[in-house]
This record gives structure tokens, sequence and C-alpha cells, in this order.
């Protein structure tokens, strides 16, 4: 299936299953950082992915489409594996996002750039999904914590990209 995708298919089986298990992964790792990985937190982040089919450039619509389509079961799957306490888990879930940072590299600037930049807003988003009012303040100390996802090396935008400019301007929508 990964390899019909443009821009992935010279990817392995495993290095496109690792970036397709990310969200679920980043997911839990933020929403779940306070201790409760609560049900609007869920939702939040599988809407956004979901609007990623037909938000995002090109590139990455179909990406996304994938990703969506297996969302619950990579997520609940994940939670059934992992410990329950964050401090247990938290590190594990930090071990596997670090993977990504070789397959970003083998990607194209523009493809390596829209998922970095995409996981770091699914982060973002997922953190002020749940409390605060109106989600201001809603970021916990906790989930602060990881919403820059450290564990990843930054892809800069590439210089003249047009995906890159996409990007920002999905964000910039997302925000309103």
């Amino acid at each position: 299936m990964w390899t019909l995708i443009e821009g992935f298919n010279h990817l392995t089986a495993e290095e496109f299953d690792t970036l397709v298990d990310a969200p679920a992964l980043i997911t839990i790792l933020i929403a779940g950082s306070d201790g409760e990985l609560d049900q609007e937190e869920r939702t939040w982040s599988e809407r956004l992915l979901r609007s990623r089919t037909y938000n995002t450039p090109k590139d990455l619509n179909e990406f996304y489409r994938v990703v969506s389509e297996i969302f619950w079961v990579k997520l609940n799957g994940y939670m059934n594996e992992f410990p329950e306490e964050p401090a247990a888990r938290n590190p594990i879930i930090v071990e596997h996002l670090a993977r990504i940072n070789p397959i970003l590299a083998k990607l194209s600037p523009e493809i390596a750039y829209g998922l970095y930049h995409g996981f770091v807003k699914l982060a973002e988003e997922t953190a002020k999904a749940s409390g605060g009012f109106l989600r201001i303040g809603a970021i916990s100390p906790e989930e602060a914590l990881w919403i820059d996802l450290p564990m990843l090396t930054p892809v800069p935008a590439p210089a003249s990209n047009a995906l890159a400019d996409t990007n920002e301007e999905t964000a910039d929508e997302d925000e309103d």
C-alpha cells in the first residue's frame, strides 16, 4: 500500500509503519502525560488527522488517509501494550518516536518538513484539546515538556517550497 504513495515508495514497510504509528504515539505521549488520556483529546487528534486527508498538500493527503483509517486501532493497541503510568510509558514512546529521524532524512525535504511540522502541530493541538477556558491555558506542565517533540530533529522548511507555504496557511487556519 505505501509503495503506491508518491514520496514514500522508497521506504521499507517497517519505515512506513513507523511514520504511520507516530500520530497515535504523539497523542498518547501528549494527552497521557498528565496521567489521563481523556476522550476529548483522543477525538480531537483523530479529527485533526482526518482533516489532513484533504487539508494538507497533496503529497501528504494519502499518507494522512492511511493514518486516519487505522488511528484508533493503533492508539488502542499501544494503550493496551504500554505501561499505564506516564513515567514508565513516556520513555518507551520517546524511543519509538526517535526512530523517525533517520526516516525523515530519507524523504524529500518538502515531505520531511510537512511531516515534522504536522507532528509538532498535532502535539500542540492535542495538548490544547482538553482543559482551560476556550482552550486557553489548556496545556498542562506535563504536556509542555513534550509539546515540541524534543526527540525529533527539527526539519527546516525548504527554501522555495509551496508545501511549506501551504502548511503555514493550514496551521493558521487550524488556530482560528
